[in-house]
């Protein structure tokens, strides 16, 4: 009898850790295009899944002359939502008149998260959004004051998503909410980029979690 336990311990304990290598492999940290989910969350979770959207180049348009808002040629009026109750210091693009490629631009990451997990879950601040591009240039959202109340509805905040109910994850931002229901249905990062980083690809968003954990996602730019 002891000769047959010895294999058979031996199966079981392989199978172990095939399970728990499996566990491991279930948890995606690289996304390679704006579609995987990634989970950010400490060593054995829980983990919040993070999907970006969509992402591009806001432009406005001279939104900011009154002037020029009752001509639509002028003015997005849904880039122009986006940057609503922004400060004048916070709409400011840096300009370069020798090398007008280096000028910033407004650049946005639409993402929205989502808890499978059985409690409440903290999501990350906005600063813990990070975009690297391919010559180490970082560059961080424009936020406000408060990450939990930023100055209009589509912007991205730090909040508390909702633990799944039944089949359904808890999701951030809310379904009916002006973003949630957006045709985006993501909460907008901000960024204010030169328009050269934007040939520097892939750039790459970095995420970090309130309470440990890592993620990032390859831009579709």
């Amino acid at each position: 009898m002891r000769q047959r336990l010895i294999p058979l311990l031996a199966v079981a304990l392989s199978t172990t850790a095939l399970t728990a290598c499996g566990t491991k492999t279930d948890v995606v940290t690289h996304g390679e295009t704006e579609a995987i989910f990634v989970d950010v969350g400490p060593e054995g979770g829980p983990y919040l899944k993070y999907q970006v959207q969509i992402s591009r180049q806001i432009t406005p348009g001279d939104f900011e002359n009154v002037a020029a808002k009752g001509d639509p040629a002028k003015v997005d009026p849904e880039d122009s939502e986006y940057l609503r109750g922004l400060t004048p210091q916070q709409l400011a693009l840096r300009k370069d008149p020798a090398n007008p490629i280096d000028n910033e631009v407004f650049f946005g990451v639409w993402i929205a998260a989502y808890n499978d997990t059985q409690r409440p879950l903290r999501s990350a601040a906005p600063a813990s959004f990070t975009i690297v591009d391919t010559q180490d240039e970082h560059f961080k959202p424009v936020t406000g004051t408060d990450p939990r109340n930023p100055p209009n509805p589509y912007l991205y905040k730090q909040a508390i998503v909702p633990a799944h109910v039944g089949s359904g994850s808890g999701v951030q931002p809310a379904p009916n909410s002006p973003a949630g229901s957006s045709t985006t249905q993501g909460e907008l990062l901000l960024f204010k980029i030169p328009q050269s980083s934007l040939e520097n690809r892939p750039l790459v968003l970095h995420i970090k979690g309130p309470n440990g954990g890592e993620a990032e996602i390859d831009l579709d730019v």
